[in-house]
């Protein structure tokens, strides 16, 4: 029953916050999009890149500690990053890693995801992210080919040289998906993956082919992610309270100049290297725990604390607007209230002494 309450408020307060964010500074930017689109742009990436700083904070007071290893990502470089998909709640351990990742710039990357069609539509959160200029694919190539073309060339032309996050696995690692990359391995005489699956590689040729005729790549960068612990397959493991204590990133910058140009067959013989790379890292990691190369110290804290302050404010702000009212019962769940927000802070340092106690 305690996992569960830590889970729902967890997932409250991170909901609460999108929300909230969607209806006091999103919507008011929406005027921008018809008088200047660069400013709205600009003003939608930072809008995003300091709410990214909120579930970051929410993980450090809920104990989860997020380890990175390997290169910096630079927050001013037009890069396609490619990552390994082991559960369908990665992306939520993601933003703490770039927090780091891009130290000393805080805020400053603009990290785009590239993701199924039928998450635009989720209230709140699908809004804001098409709002912010996120990709979203049908898995229907020619539809696709076109809606990615469409994207980069407005990016491109808004001169915004952003970071765009592919899974070129497709889905997530589970025995479904895992039986079928298998089957798709012993069809096309490739070796059996355990720790991932084979990328699917026709998404990543054409970002990068379309990226390098424009000559707007700087980078790609590969990342690992691998849980030590508990691995939280799905969302109902967050409802649930089930969080990992540690989450490991590795990232692997490759330089523009390294990257097969304009090649189709190339780049994805390439990716899939890459991906046999990844599974040894993997596999070694799994036997150790840990990456091989050493783990950055963690970032600072105040700009955290900054952020947590201010949209736990922003979240109570709307409980408070629509709490008397009939919008508060069927459009909104009753948020989080300071009480509430208090209890996790005590919680933390709760779970800090009982880790110092069992050390």
């Amino acid at each position: 029953m305690r996992g569960f309450l830590r889970g729902t408020l967890y997932c409250a307060l991170w909901y609460g916050s999108i929300a909230a964010g969607f209806l006091f500074i999103a919507c008011p930017l929406l005027p921008l999009l018809l008088f200047s689109p660069p400013i709205f742009r600009k003003c939608g990436d930072i809008l995003f890149a300091c709410w990214e700083l909120y579930p970051t904070a929410l993980l450090k007071a809920f104990g989860v500690k997020i380890y990175v290893s390997g290169d910096h990502i630079s927050p001013n470089e037009s890069a396609v990053l490619v990552m390994n998909h082991r559960t369908r709640v990665d992306w939520n351990f993601l933003w703490a890693a770039m927090y780091q990742a891009c130290m000393p710039s805080v805020g400053c990357h603009k990290l785009k995801f590239i993701l199924k069609d039928p998450i635009r539509h989720i209230p709140g959160p699908g809004w804001i992210m098409q709002m912010n200029g996120f990709l979203y694919i049908t898995r229907r190539w020619e539809e696709d080919r076109g809606r990615l073309s469409r994207t980069l060339d407005y990016l491109i032309a808004l001169d915004s040289r952003t970071q765009l996050l592919i899974f070129p696995e497709g889905t997530d690692l589970t025995k479904s998906s895992k039986e079928k990359s298998d089957k798709y391995a012993l069809q096309h005489h490739l070796p059996l993956y355990t720790y991932t699956l084979h990328p699917k590689t026709t998404g990543f040729a054409y970002l990068v082919q379309h990226l390098q005729r424009a000559n707007y790549l700087d980078a790609v960068y590969d990342l690992t992610i691998a849980y030590p612990d508990y691995i939280p397959q799905s969302e109902i493991d967050l409802i649930k309270g089930k969080f990992p204590r540690e989450v490991h990133f590795h990232i692997k910058r490759i330089s523009s100049a390294d990257i097969p140009a304009y090649d189709d067959s190339t780049l994805r013989k390439w990716l899939e290297d890459k991906w046999s790379d990844k599974e040894m890292i993997l596999q070694g990691f799994y036997e150790r725990k840990a990456f091989s190369t050493q783990i950055w110290p963690m970032a600072k804290m105040l700009p955290l604390r900054i952020a947590f302050g201010f949209w736990s404010i922003l979240t109570e702000a709307i409980n408070f607007i629509f709490r008397d009212g009939s919008a508060s019962t069927y459009c909104f769940p009753d948020l989080p209230t300071v009480d509430s927000i208090l209890c996790v802070i005590f919680h933390r340092i709760v779970y800090s002494q009982h880790m110092l106690q069992s050390n």
